[in-house]
């Protein structure tokens, strides 16, 4: 039997009820249904045909799929199908050469570029020096170099790719000094199946950097943690993102970049290579040696320029041109609500043939909308509406989702109740991921329950991944990240997301995952490595996904998981509680969501089901506990990422976190390096009176910095106040964010009253002490940064946010549970870039 829902007789059918237009088919019909609608070869040929080519974002082939995907959707019978053209600026690979020079600038010896390969908003320019191998460019590694007696400062890094994205690869070596940066995949990385060739010797991959911008936010950021806060153009905070860089936090209305570079990205040249070019660089390599671990072919660090001798130039020449994109919706109208929505979404278009970066994706969002509309011409008809959405401009950051959705500011939160994407649904066939908000993990569990194995017949999915002695959610959940097509939907926007999908194997960092960008992305690739289950696993997929949009957009009480807000929160506070803070204000904030949670759902439990009046009013709160997680204490022109629990940026509880362990550590080993503290009193960004100029009027006026970005607790270089005072104001407005949860939760939240006890008194968040005594009332832990409490770092943790560098890999043998065990640097998750 191939991979889809569960035989009959696996599961209790009497939770659907009737088959009617006004409830679900039994299960055993709802199965046949799905066997019969859900067919493998149609998602083949739309693999195939999305893959037969390049089909880039605003390009000419790109648009004339985007014509055959709505007439496919207008076909299936949808209520309605439409495209929606938008005009942006598209990033461009201008001239880039690298080449060894002399002492005069003349040219040595010109090294092979791929010709079609770039840095998607990389800044433009010229590097001229040595080079440095970094490895991944993780701050442990940078600590390793500095350890070694290396130094980055004017020197070209070349980095290994598959730790973090490259975003946070090129903002680390800006940070630590280096003039330009050079990306590779190591061979090793993307061996195909029994250690078969990988990507071809002269393939790079494309790739987007466009999460290196600098928002002039509430903390110190990676540049000032990693020994760069001397420069003076060195933003305080760093982060990943999505949409056009150009118009961040709104939509774009026009095609055209002004002019230079994309703000807040780090203003030094990048560019990938392929591994046969990055190995005749690291055979020009001298000592010192590397770490064994690092696996570093010949072992050598770097290459010093010699008085008079040759130097390695980097020459970028980056740009834009404006351009259109063409996303493609269809909506299937809801019976009872049909001002409701569930969307569910696919990366459509791609730089390189883009079998497992679209094809699979776009071929599964078509064969549901198929699915969908053909059960409802068999006498089932959704509560909801379901909206299918082919996005365009995913390989630039998302932009097509990202600039639809920033168009409904205040709209979007209120109107959708989830957000499915199928994004590189298909990367491998041996793990089932997802990547969630909390509140739909449950959903998750039974969605995974009713569908059958593709590689363990007879097992659910459930069955195949739970494992004696721990839970299926340590192995599958994972938080939202910045590069998931789901994350603006819910870290900008409010609106529980998700991204699900079949992965390559632990400890296999590439093969298909690291064709995605090249040439070599294609569908016989992609069979080749799943070794002919494609079929089975992509069917899989389909299933997984049918049972969360029936569940979504047909139960009466949508299925979301309040008392899931609560547990992320117990989560993240848990490395504080291990070093024995306890703040007040934030335990008093936790325990009124915890205490709201769990008024709501004895409501819901003890109320008439079929009262579709009190539906709603559940509905609304369970919407508005995830939109309120939206911090209304920052821009969203400065951190659109604004959500405290999964977003990014100093107004996060995982940053807050982060920054107080870091406090807490041994002076001048912040992240493991001698003479990199950032706990110095006096090295803050402003004080609480002086939020936008005005003292004594901190909150208040930090409500309004929406017209002044970048001024929200003064700016870079202002040096007034203390750690603490910038801490402390953070941890006052993150309660009152946690506040207003428990008032969405509680159904009444324009007036949130006394939940869990007064906030009042800033102090209540920790005497923050004097400059004498910086961390005060908070407690003298005494551990050095390296020593988190084993809360932030561990992998087991699954909304910790522990390591968003990704694990193990080929080459690095104690991976990053090693690394991680002993380096805040490499712990900081969503709270900052790392």
């Amino acid at each position: 039997m191939g991979a889809g829902v569960l035989p009959a007789g696996s599961t209790p059918d009497g939770v659907w009820g009737g088959a009617s237009a006004e409830a679900p088919p039994p299960r055993p019909r709802l199965r046949e249904l799905l066997r019969r609608h859900l067919r493998e070869e149609r998602v083949e040929r739309w693999a195939r045909e999305v893959s037969a080519g390049p089909h880039g974002a605003g390009s000419g082939r790109g648009r004339a799929l985007a014509q055959s995907v709505l007439s496919a959707l207008a076909g299936a019978g949808l209520s309605r199908a439409w495209s929606r053209p938008q005009p942006l600026p598209l990033p461009v690979r201008g001239a880039v050469t690298l080449r060894w020079v002399g002492p005069g600038g003349e040219e040595l010896e010109r090294l092979p570029l791929d010709p079609e390969a770039f840095c998607a908003w990389s800044a433009p320019g010229t590097a001229t020096g040595g080079l440095v191998y970094a490895h991944y460019g993780r701050p442990q590694d940078v600590a390793e170099l500095r350890a070694r007696g290396v130094s980055l400062r004017g020197h070209l890094a070349l980095l290994r790719l598959g730790r973090g994205s490259p975003a946070q690869q090129v903002s680390a070596m800006f940070g630590a000094g280096a003039a330009g940066v050079l990306l590779y995949r190591d061979p090793r990385d993307t061996a195909g199946p029994g250690g078969g060739p990988g990507l071809g010797g002269g393939t790079a991959p494309t790739l987007q950097v466009q999460g290196c911008r600098g928002g002039r936010g509430l903390g110190r950021g990676l540049w000032g943690i990693l020994g760069g806060g001397s420069r003076s153009d060195a933003p305080p905070q760093v982060q990943e993102g999505a949409g056009d860089p150009f118009s961040r936090g709104f939509p774009s209305f026009r095609g055209h970049a002004p002019p230079g570079p994309p703000p807040g990205v780090p203003p030094i040249p990048a560019h990938p290579l392929s591994a046969a070019t990055a190995a005749r660089l690291l055979r020009s390599l001298e000592p010192p040696l590397a770490p064994p671990r690092w696996g570093v072919p010949g072992g050598s660090l770097r290459f010093r320029p010699r008085p008079g001798g040759r130097r390695l130039q980097l020459r970028v020449g980056a740009g834009t041109r404006p351009g259109t994109l063409t996303s493609v919706f269809g909506a299937l109208r809801g019976r009872l609500e049909p001002d409701c929505y569930i969307i569910v979404g696919a990366q459509r278009d791609s730089l390189g043939p883009g079998a497992a970066a679209s094809g699979v994706g776009t071929a599964l969002l078509l064969e549901l909308a198929r699915f969908f509309a053909a059960i409802g011409r068999e006498g089932f008809q959704l509560r909801r509406t379901l909206l299918f959405v082919s996005w365009d401009g995913a390989e630039f950051g998302h932009l097509g989702a990202t600039e639809w959705l920033e168009g409904y500011p205040d709209l979007l939160h209120t109107k959708v109740a989830a957000y499915i994407s199928l994004d590189r649904a298909v990367l491998g066939a041996d793990r089932f991921v997802v990547r969630t908000s909390p509140t739909l993990v449950p959903l998750i569990e039974s969605a995974l329950e009713q569908v059958e194995s593709p590689n363990e017949g007879g097992k659910s999915l459930l069955e195949q991944l739970t494992r004696p002695g721990r839970g299926w959610e340590s192995d599958v959940i994972r938080p939202l990240a910045p590069d998931s097509g789901a994350f603006p939907f819910t870290a900008a926007a409010g609106v529980p997301a998700l991204e699900l999908g079949f992965d390559e194997a632990v400890g296999g960092t590439g093969g298909s995952r690291a064709a995605l960008g090249t040439p070599e992305d294609t569908l016989s690739r992609l069979g080749a490595r799943l070794r002919g289950r494609l079929p089975a696993v992509t069917r899989a997929v389909a299933a997984v996904a049918a049972q969360l949009l029936l569940r979504l957009g047909h139960d009466p009480r949508l299925p979301l998981e309040p008392a899931a807000i609560g547990d992320a929160l117990v989560r993240q506070l848990a490395p504080l509680q291990a070093r024995g803070l306890s703040l007040q204000c934030l335990s008093s904030a936790r325990g009124g969501v915890v205490r709201a949670a769990a008024a709501l759902r004895r409501d819901m439990s003890g109320s008439d089901g079929s009262n579709e009046r009190l539906n709603r009013g559940f509905n609304a709160r369970l919407m508005a506990a995830e939109a309120s997680l939206l911090s209304p204490f920052v821009s969203p022109l400065v951190s659109p990422f604004r959500h405290v629990l999964l977003g990014q940026g100093g107004h996060t509880l995982a940053a807050l976190v982060a920054e107080l362990g870091t406090a807490q550590g041994t002076p001048g080993d912040s992240t493991g390096t001698p003479g990199d503290s950032v706990g110095t009193p006096g090295d803050s960004v402003g004080t609480p009176g002086d939020s936008t100029g005005t003292p004594g009027d901190s909150t208040a006026a930090h409500r309004d910095t929406a017209g002044t970005p970048g001024d929200s607790v003064g700016t870079p270089g202002d040096r007034v106040g203390t750690l603490g005072d910038s801490v402390q104001l953070r941890l006052a407005l993150l309660a009152w964010t946690l506040r207003g949860t428990a008032g969405a939760l509680a159904g009444d939240s324009g007036d949130i009253g006394d939940i869990g006890g007064g906030l009042g008194d800033s102090g209540d968040c920790g005497d923050m002490g004097g400059a004498g005594d910086g961390w005060g009332g908070l407690g003298d832990i005494g551990r050095g940064l390296g020593d988190t409490g084993g809360g932030l770092g561990d992998s087991g943790d699954r909304w910790g946010y522990g390591d968003s560098w990704e694990q193990g890999g080929p080459g690095d043998t104690r991976g990053d549970l090693g690394d991680t065990q002993g380096d805040l640097g490499d712990t900081r998750g969503r709270g900052g870039p790392w």
